[in-house]
């Protein structure tokens, strides 16, 4: 029986997915709904960094006070910020993180 379920998830995912790529399809998305998408991978890459940011792993407690990841993100926006550039934000971010982490 989970096979058939399996089987039949998979193809409609693969039907709707096929729709809307293989140009069939006369009509688009409306206007108001492309544009409440240009929202989502911020609102998805917020949700998963503030509460890596701001959660503490051993309490699973807010931490605001001398807290590396919260100091290595700002810095990871600041430099996001000024270069516009992933690999320099990501090498920033990251340098900072394990230097606060060795000094403190």
């Amino acid at each position: 029986m989970i096979w058939i379920i399996m089987v039949i998830t998979g193809l409609f995912t693969f039907g709707t997915r096929f729709i809307m790529f293989s140009g069939n399809t006369t009509r688009g998305l409306p206007s108001w709904l492309t544009d409440a998408l240009n929202y989502v991978p911020i609102a998805v890459l917020t949700a998963i960094i503030v509460p890596a940011v701001l959660i503490d792993p051993a309490t699973q407690a807010l931490e605001f006070g001398m807290n590396p990841r919260l100091m290595a993100a700002l810095v990871a926006v600041g430099v996001a910020l000024l270069t516009r550039q992933v690999a320099s934000t990501i090498l920033a971010g990251l340098a900072t993180l394990w230097l606060l982490r060795w000094l403190l």
